[in-house]
């Protein structure tokens, strides 16, 4: 009977959990290994938008085209982007600031991870910064709106 109500009771926290939107903005360096490779690519089909909240306080851009890889870590490939992100705030639901910023895309190496996916920015020398965390969102959307050539 007690193991009944202890995997009842933790059940109920774990279902409360799942309704808990988790904040996408982070700011986390990251050493990288520079590693040019032509042959390694992600193709965003179209442009990509993810907002942090509804209504948004944030929200991060991804340019369509052609993001090569620019470099690794243990865990990430960092693709870059051919255009910059374009990152925006918002105040009472409105647009207040917008700024664009050289990065890309990092995409982690394993499939089941934390953060399968993130935003990066440019830090000093080989530092990249991930501003923005991207989980199932983004990768249940590849094959339709980027894929990857590796």
């Amino acid at each position: 009977m007690h193991r009944i109500v202890m995997l009842l009771a933790g059940s109920w926290v774990l279902a409360g959990c799942g309704g808990l939107a988790v904040n996408p903005l982070v700011n986390e360096s990251r050493h990288i290994q520079l590693q040019q490779d032509a042959a390694r690519t992600l193709t965003v089909v179209h442009e990509m938008v993810y907002y942090d909240d509804s209504p948004p306080h944030h929200a991060l851009r991804f340019p369509a085209g052609v993001y090569m890889l620019e470099g690794q870590d243990s865990e990430y490939w960092y693709m870059r982007a051919s255009a910059p992100l374009d990152f925006t705030d918002f105040r009472k639901g409105a647009r207040a600031d917008s700024r664009v910023i050289a990065g890309g895309l990092m995409i982690g190496k394993v499939s089941f991870r934390a953060v399968p996916a993130a935003g990066y920015i440019d830090g000093e020398g080989t530092v990249r910064i991930m501003i923005w965390k991207l989980g199932s969102n983004f990768t249940s959307r590849e094959g339709t709106d980027w894929k990857k050539s590796f």
